[in-house]
């Protein structure tokens, strides 16, 4: 991350974030807002401005009513630090083989995700859990950002709303809150703009997207506890862990599911049975194609 890349990421910020009055932060209300002159303000965006003071990250943080973990990668993309540097080790490609033969030896439903909440990968057993079958598998292929996590949570068309019942809202904030702190280094790219456009399509997600950050100190990040009503596997109880792995293309978190009593081990015991380890390769990574 070069502070050019940290300048269109404030730029971008900006656009897309509303003053105390609800408006859309302009160069000019946001420079009086941060202490900077609009010129300043303008080198920052340009990447001009070599120093950034504290003061001023802690300014713009508040002035785009960042959450907790937003902020963090914020100032961690102020330092002007790309992943290139800081994680130089295998190729993308390399280490992604290595994922997918680590993904073949659990046990368990699991998924791996990038930055963009795209879904990488998946094994059959995750698959048979949100009942994706092959058809929805087809279609998935063929609509813009299918294989984003957002997407499919959100989408009427999966009914994965009718399936996690009651808990679905939770799930839902809390995968967006995650999603912005894991794109916040990356809401510069036409990617994002791309991604973001096709969600804000659906309006439950619009809202959330603009309102989340009020609830973000009711959510704990580090997993995820499921406990519902299954319409084919009976009542399930499990708790989603994440491991992060640092590539030179940003990170990438593996998603596995810990059944929690007997009767949910035994369900995942049997998706694992039928070819539940079997890896589906889904989003491109590290490439991002738009409209794919």
């Amino acid at each position: 991350m070069e502070l050019n890349d940290f300048g269109l990421i404030v730029k971008a910020l900006r656009k897309n974030s509303f003053d105390y009055n609800g408006n859309r932060w302009t160069r000019e209300s946001l420079s009086r807002a941060v202490h900077l002159t609009e010129d300043q303000l303008g080198r920052l965006e340009r990447g001009d401005r070599k120093y950034l003071d504290n003061q001023t990250l802690m300014l713009l943080a508040d002035s785009f009513n960042l959450t907790t973990l937003e902020r963090k990668e914020f100032f961690y993309a102020a330092l002007g630090l790309k992943d290139e540097v800081l994680f130089n080790l295998e190729e993308p490609e390399t280490q992604l083989s290595g994922i997918f033969n680590t993904m073949e030896k659990l046990l368990v439903p699991a998924f791996l995700t990038d930055v963009y909440a795209d879904i990488a990968s998946a094994n059959k057993a995750v698959m048979d859990l949100y009942q994706i079958t092959p058809g929805m598998l087809k279609r998935l292929r063929k609509t813009p950002a299918g294989f984003n996590q957002l997407y499919l949570i959100y989408s009427d068309i999966y009914g994965l709303k009718d399936l996690i019942g009651p808990q679905w809202s939770d799930a839902a904030i809390m995968t967006i809150l995650e999603f912005r702190r894991s794109s916040l280094r990356y809401r510069h790219t036409n990617y994002f703009h791309y991604l973001l456009n096709t969600l804000l399509k659906e309006k439950q997600f619009e809202l959330d997207w603009y309102s989340c950050h009020r609830n973000d100190d009711n959510y704990d990040l580090t997993y995820e506890r499921f406990e519902y009503e299954h319409p084919f596997f009976g009542p399930l109880l499990y708790t989603a862990t994440e491991t992060v792995i640092h590539t030179m293309k940003g990170e990438l978190k593996l998603v596995l599911y810990n059944p929690a009593n007997p009767e949910t081990v035994a369900v995942f015991e049997e998706l694992m049975t039928y070819g539940g380890n079997q890896i589906f390769q889904l989003a491109s990574w590290p490439e991002k194609n738009i409209g794919n």
